[in-house]
């Protein structure tokens, strides 16, 4: 069986590399060459030295108050100034906040801020925009503000460099979090709000934030052309000071297509290509003089997101069959070359891991599970649906991979691509989100808690994190409590607990911690964010503008 799907994976690599090739050479450079002959310039116009241009799978939302995903937060990072910084061992340093303090009853953090910064339209940053930042994310309850929601009561300027965020019930996981708490330039967003459903504040600037910034970060937005891409230029102001060799501007394009990535790359036009290229796609980009493929790990899983209200996958032992299914060392070497093994839904980068899992590719095992569950005598009668996002074309494979392994379980597997957007969309609701979904995230910041709160708890439900549908109130009171442990140590304990509780549940399956490829112009680029070594374990800030240096010179 298992020569069996090795030969059935490869085949349809072969087929994938015959279609990308167009059944011409397959020498990478010559390709590459090829390419570049026949594609136009998609770039004309961005001459200015030291502009740093990358590719996304999806247009970012910059709204910090509403973007989310890795898109929106490699962007929102580079716009907004963090209450709080994280850091390489998982921690956090001040930033906007230079010193906190939580009272004995742990329901009031105070926050002593800088008096020198200033938004990029000249208002200086208080206090007053702290409180703001806070109280419009609670109000508005998208993004990150699921964060803060269930605990953050409000938020108080106190004076102009003191606030005080309130809590109705204690929270440990505050300054964790605060990481993606991005200060709002409130009087520049109160003089642009619209019409809208906030009573007194309309659409809370909700308009004007899609396509604007209003933030103190080391890069002010210059253009937001819709669907297509964000231009960046630096903040010469910037109150943390910039490196002479950070890029200049930044352009985020929102559209990652193959061949116009390496069309791109080989002209110079592009300096790095985001992280769902294909393997091909990478091989080929690393076979040209002056690219390489930095292998970043920022912390990610690439996950089976479980429809557990789903038939079949509402019974626990079909769950369980589907983990044994998998062929883990195909999917470790082939498929997600250079990736580990996952052995709890918490990346081990996390504080807070522990071992949850000790599944194995085992046929024989699955059929017993199969023969456990109600479904039984009837399980081909059920199709399960696996979802893999269009814009990523390894999970095809992994897709493909699973189909065939299936097959000989007797459970019919129906393959689908769909669209982010779409994935996105249909994650609101148990009726339209697929039995399995392939997922790839890791924590919102640097605790086990993140994880379990955007991922499981149902008060954050119908998200594209959060689609499992579990609905067990016994596992969302345990999430409550753990978020309210103020001691490290007992709240660690507590995430250790919730995953005991949840090994045999197997309530969404964790394939492999990531390493994620990334081809860039390594001949101009000096990337540190890029090192394995030196990212902070926190997605989108492996795109921090300011740890990445352009020499242009070198081209």
């Amino acid at each position: 069986m298992k020569k069996k799907v090795a030969l059935f994976l490869c085949l349809v690599m072969l087929l994938t590399l015959v279609a990308a090739c167009g059944n011409k050479t397959s020498d990478p450079t010559t390709k590459a060459n090829e390419e570049t002959e026949k594609q136009p310039s998609t770039n004309e116009g961005d001459t200015e030295e030291g502009l740093l241009r990358y590719t996304l799978a999806s247009m970012p939302k910059i709204d910090p108050g509403v973007g989310s995903d890795f898109a929106s937060a490699s962007v929102i990072i580079n716009l907004y100034d963090p209450l709080l910084q994280p850091t390489q061992d998982g921690s956090v340093k001040p930033w906007i906040a230079t010193e906190w303090d939580v009272s004995d009853d742990g329901l009031v953090w105070t926050f002593k801020i800088r008096d020198d910064v200033k938004f990029h339209s000249g208002n200086p940053l208080t206090a007053k925009d702290v409180a703001y930042t806070m109280n419009r994310m609670l109000t508005l309850g998208e993004g990150f503000g699921y964060l803060f929601a269930s605990t953050v009561e409000e938020a108080v300027a106190v004076d102009d460099t003191t606030v005080e965020y309130r809590c109705s019930i204690r929270n440990g996981t505050l300054s964790a979090a605060l990481v993606r708490l991005y200060i709002l330039d409130s009087a520049l967003v109160e003089t642009k709000y619209a019409e809208g459903t906030y009573g007194d504040k309309g659409d809370y600037g909700k308009a004007f934030l899609l396509e604007n910034d209003a933030g103190s970060g080391p890069y002010k937005l210059k253009e937001y052309a819709a669907n297509a891409y964000i231009l960046a230029e630096q903040y010469p102001e910037y109150w943390a000071g910039l490196d002479p060799n950070n890029p200049k501007g930044f352009k985020a394009y929102g559209s990652n297509e193959s061949v116009t990535v390496k069309t791109m790359m080989q002209r110079r036009e592009l300096e790095i290509a985001d992280t769902y290229q294909s393997a091909e796609t990478n091989t080929t980009l690393d076979a040209i003089e002056g690219i390489d493929i930095m292998n970043t790990k920022g912390g990610n899983i690439i996950f089976l997101i479980l429809n557990n209200s789903k038939p079949p996958l509402d019974d626990p032992h079909v769950r369980k069959a589907l983990a044994y299914m998998m062929d883990y060392d195909t999917i470790y070497n082939d498929i997600f070359p250079g990736s580990t093994v996952a052995e709890s839904i918490i990346c081990s980068t996390l504080r807070g891991h522990k071992k949850m899992y000790d599944f194995t590719y085992d046929i024989e095992k699955a059929k017993e599970e199969i023969a456990l569950s109600k479904y039984k005598d009837n399980i081909a009668d059920y199709p399960i649906e696996v979802c893999w996002i269009a814009e990523t074309p390894d999970r095809e494979k992994l897709a493909l991979l699973i189909q065939a392994v299936a097959a000989q379980v007797g459970v019919n597997v129906k393959v689908v691509k769909t669209p982010w957007a779409k994935v996105v969309e249909n994650a609101a609701s148990p009726d339209t989100t697929p039995h399995v979904t392939t997922t790839v995230f890791t924590g919102d910041y640097s605790e086990a808690g993140s994880v379990l709160m955007s991922a499981i708890r149902s008060k954050e439900v119908g998200t594209w994190q959060n689609c499992s549908w579990i609905n067990d109130d016994v596992l969302d009171a345990m999430i409550d409590e753990s978020i309210t442990i103020i001691d490290d140590k007992e709240r660690i304990a507590k995430y250790e607990e919730i995953q005991d509780y949840l090994a045999d549940k197997v309530v969404m399956i964790p394939l492999a911690e990531v390493v994620s490829p990334v081809a860039y112009q390594s001949a101009y680029i000096d990337w540190d964010s890029g090192n394995p070594e030196l990212q902070a374990p926190v997605m989108g800030y492996i795109l921090y503008m300011r740890e990445i240096r352009i020499y242009p010179d070198r081209k």
